[in-house]
């Protein structure tokens, strides 16, 4: 099931905040305000999911540095100003069936100790989409970079996951390029087929036109070969190695990956998507993001793209998605405090926004009064 709203209680800059989740939930903000920090919350939870439904002990200690995030030494991660307090973070549920409640999984742990000190279990939060592999998909900032070669996992792909760079999806087109999407209205308008690497490839023309995608598995190798090759009119170029095609293609690739794999109810969780993409590809990322919250998928975007946000106010107005499916949250931080504070920012159904604060995407236009005024 999706969450619906997060809260984060002596977190790093995270003091007490609130975070009510939607389809699409955009977290935008200057460099350091705290929106990393948010996903971390969320991860931190993920990485201990076994440990919150077990019995408390001395052994139960909060794991702070392992495959989903590394926070380093448990002093860091305590709000600055904070004493002795425990920290907190919860996520919820509205319960259609027992309408007077909330279902919540939270953890509590001691800053001193790392112990859990209180989770109020109960099994309706093995519901959590966060707690299923298969349901649960995060694509970090730092992703798998041109190589002629990548690693295999049976396990991940197993588990219909592609790892948290995506340094597993050669492995995963390798194996599953017959797949058929679970969403149909992510099929691309030009495809013949609702198979994976064909809308894989289609999806990838959008950023550089007429791109096909290939990945050969070398089993004897436990390595993946991943090419592209270009068509043109009626002709087809030599297969190439990612080294030889725009650094972007392959750091874009996870991510397309991941949205085509998914499911109704699935959460995704992706960092940058604009990261080495030019303005259109951007745009064109956005809108498959669209498309697959308005089809039931979750997802958690943190982006410093005035194009991937406008993109998504275009596909509201569009009708693709829907005004209450998306919401905005600009983080910052004031000059005489550590505290993140939170803004909550909604696209309107004509695509307009209801809020600008100080320092959201507004450097363009500061730039312009310059440059009129000079």
């Amino acid at each position: 099931m999706k969450i619906e709203k997060v809260t984060i209680k002596n977190f790093k800059s995270l003091r007490d905040i609130q975070i009510d989740l939607k389809g699409l939930t955009l977290i935008t903000g200057v460099n350091s305000s705290g929106k990393s920090t948010f996903i971390q919350a969320l991860l931190l939870l993920k990485q201990n999911e076994n440990k919150l439904f077990l019995n408390y002990g001395d052994t139960n200690c909060v794991n702070i540095n392992d495959s989903y995030v590394r926070l380093g030494n448990k002093k860091d991660i305590l709000y600055e100003d904070a004493f002795k307090e425990n920290i907190e973070i919860s996520i919820f549920r509205y319960d259609s069936i027992l309408l007077e409640r909330d279902v919540k999984c939270n953890l509590i742990f001691e800053y001193e100790t790392l112990k859990i000190v209180s989770n109020d279990y109960n099994s309706d939060k093995l519901d959590f989409n966060i707690f299923f592999d298969s349901t649960f998909q995060y694509i970090t900032t730092d992703r798998i970079a041109p190589n002629i070669l990548y690693t295999v996992s049976d396990e991940h792909i197993s588990k219909n996951n592609i790892g948290i760079q995506g340094e597993y999806t050669a492995h995963y087109l390798a194996e599953k390029h017959h797949q058929k999407l679970k969403i149909e209205a992510l099929r691309h308008e030009k495809a013949i087929t609702n198979q994976l690497l064909e809308n894989v490839s289609l999806w990838l023309g959008e950023i550089s036109s007429g791109i096909k995608v290939n990945a050969k598995l070398y089993n004897e190798l436990q390595q993946v070969n991943l090419t592209y090759a270009y068509v043109y009119g009626k002709n087809k170029t030599n297969e190439y190695s990612p080294l030889n095609v725009g650094f972007g293609l392959t750091y874009v690739l996870p991510i397309i990956v991941a949205i085509l794999k998914a499911e109704p109810d699935d959460l995704l969780i992706i960092e940058n998507p604009e990261s080495h993409l030019h303005p259109a590809g951007q745009s064109k990322i956005a809108k498959l993001c669209a498309l697959a919250v308005a089809n039931g998928v979750q997802i958690i975007v943190e982006s410093h793209s005035d194009h991937f946000l406008n993109a998504i106010r275009v596909a509201t107005k569009q009708g693709i998605l829907k005004a209450e499916d998306s919401v905005v949250y600009y983080f910052s931080k004031t000059s005489d405090s550590m505290e993140t504070k939170v803004e909550e920012i909604n696209i309107n159904a004509n695509g307009s926004i209801d809020a600008y604060p100080k320092g959201f995407f507004d450097q363009f236009d500061d730039d312009l009064d310059a440059l009129i005024e000079w």
